[in-house]
């Protein structure tokens, strides 16, 4: 309310109190609580009907009440403040304030208070009050919510590191948040315009000429733009930055706005470099280690042969004289040495899959398995293992690999066999579920089929599941099983580069649960 309005408020009372039957009711019209306030009694010595719709509280309560009873306590001194304003007032001249009212039920409610010198005692000073009290609780709330959201923005925008701009392409004027601030080390009250020239200052002229044709063109096109640049802070801190920016066009499809976000992304820049770095530094030790491993394994047969060949003419010119216990000498050294010979083998596999290269193919699984057990069938005859194949895809693999693949993966099953009964391998394939990819760490956006080979061999405790597939790995001796305990290794290693996943599932003598997850197209 206007000093006009409570002027005017104070007229309609001095006319009803010159009236014989004064009650006021004109300013129950008023949008508001109308009360006169005795400040020698400290009571209230008029008040409004309305005061019941805002407060629920009764008229008839309220009469020569304290100004206690009406005032939220909390409130209580800050309105008791306000009150003393009021005897250094002029005539015609009001005060407005804000606080809290009760209400009957509990709570309270947010009014705009104005009010005036209603009647003055014979020395000037204040004898009563009148006041007006608007309720602007909604108001208020929504200015509080405002409030709110803006001190979490700011938070928000500190926390990550960004902040918020916007451009008037009438004004050609720039807003920035506190966050942009913060992010050239100013403070909001330090800079009076945000210039080009003072936003540009701050980057390499390189980089400002790239920043400028990127906005021109997303006027001109009427699009948006982002870019990338780096940026020297108040401080002289080195920073890389982010910005973001969209145009906002007007009735007439003309740009009246932009606006954007500007993120400091150093800390991303500096991980991608020295995640780069790291990269280089680990292809080039596999590198090393591939061709080491490989040139290692490939002059080692060379003096293997030569054990090998010596010992098995020692064996056929000197038997007699070396007795049973020098062949039994040779019998082992000639063990060793063909250990040592798949050994080696298994290296030069397992070197050369780390460097595969083939292209990759559409082919049909069951074929490649076909081919793999009529490779092991000797094996097969020899340990009356059954090989059952249900329904298997076509997927893009490298042939090749998946033959080796599938070549260890049937070789173990029927060497870790049951001495109880015959090998019994199922073979079955399917599409993988999300749940499959999500476990595996898996694009969840790729299709992948999921192929199971089950046995029914001696298996493996559950806590060897991972430890298998490492290279050297074996949880039996080589008496009872031989092998380089390569195998399994060279399986993970196919499965990597087919950017898929083998995982296995046992119980001691119930067998062992082989999975494979490939992607149905690779590119």
């Amino acid at each position: 309310m206007s000093v006009e309005g409570i002027n005017y408020l104070s007229e309609i009372f001095d006319m009803e109190e010159g009236k014989d039957s004064f009650d006021g009711r004109l300013a129950d019209f008023f949008p508001g609580i109308v009360y006169v306030y005795d400040v020698d009694r400290r009571c209230l010595k008029y008040i409004t009907r309305r005061v019941t719709d805002f407060l629920g509280l009764p008229l008839e309560d309220l009469k020569d009440c304290s100004l206690e009873q009406l005032i939220f306590p909390e409130d209580l001194a800050l309105v008791q403040r306000e009150l003393e304003k009021f005897h250094h007032l002029k005539d015609n001249a009001s005060h407005t304030y804000n606080s809290r009212m009760g209400h009957r039920e509990g709570g309270w409610r947010y009014f705009r208070t104005q009010g005036s010198v209603f009647r003055r005692k014979a020395d000037g000073t204040p004898a009563s009050l009148l006041f007006m009290a608007q309720d602007i609780t909604d108001q208020w709330k929504g200015q509080e919510e405002v409030k709110a959201l803006r001190e979490l923005l700011h938070e928000t925008e500190a926390l990550l590191q960004f902040g918020s701009w916007s451009w008037d392409a009438a004004t050609d004027t720039t807003h920035w948040t506190q966050g942009i601030f913060q992010l050239f080390e100013y403070q909001p009250e330090e800079v009076a315009d945000i210039t080009r020239e003072f936003f540009f200052k701050h980057m390499s002229p390189e980089d400002a000429a790239n920043f400028q044709h990127q906005v021109k063109e997303a006027i001109d096109t009427q699009t948006g733009f982002e870019c990338e640049y780096g940026i020297t802070t108040r401080s002289g801190v080195q920073k890389f930055v982010s910005t973001k920016g969209k145009v906002i066009l007007g009735e007439r499809n003309e740009v009246v706005k932009m606006i954007g976000i500007t993120r400091d992304i150093t800390p991303l820049k500096y991980f991608e470099r020295e995640r780069e770095r790291s990269i280089r530094e680990l292809n080039r030790s596999n590198r090393e280690l591939e061709e080491f491993a490989y040139v290692a394994s490939h002059d080692l047969q060379e003096p293997l042969r030569k054990i090998s060949t010596f010992s098995e003419r020692l064996k056929a010119k000197f038997m007699t004289p070396l007795g049973n216990e020098g062949s039994l000498y040779v019998e082992r050294i000639l063990a060793s040495t063909e250990n040592m010979r798949i050994l080696i083998d298994n290296l030069l596999e397992f070197s050369r899959m780390a460097r595969s290269s083939y292209a990759f193919s559409r082919t049909d699984l069951k074929k490649i398995i076909q081919s793999v057990t009529t490779d092991l069938e000797l094996k097969i005859e020899e340990t009356g293992a059954q090989i059952m194949i249900g329904p298997l895809p076509e997927i893009e693999v490298v042939e090749a690999e998946m033959k080796q693949l599938f070549n260890n993966l049937l070789g173990n099953a029927i060497k870790f066999r049951s001495e109880e009964k015959p090998p019994l391998i199922t073979i079955s394939g399917g599409r993988a579920t999300r749940s499959d990819k999500e476990d595996q760490h898996l694009p969840p956006d790729k299709e992948f089929v999921r192929i199971t080979i089950q046995d029914n061999g001696i298996g493996f405790e559950e806590e060897y599941a991972e430890k298998i597939f490492q290279i050297f790995q074996r949880l039996h001796g080589k008496s009872e099983y031989p092998g380089s305990g390569i195998g399994l290794a060279i399986c993970k290693k196919i499965m990597d580069n087919h950017n898929g996943a083998i995982y296995a599932e046992s119980t001691p003598g119930q067998g062992a649960v082989f999975h494979l997850l490939l992607p149905e197209k690779q590119f």
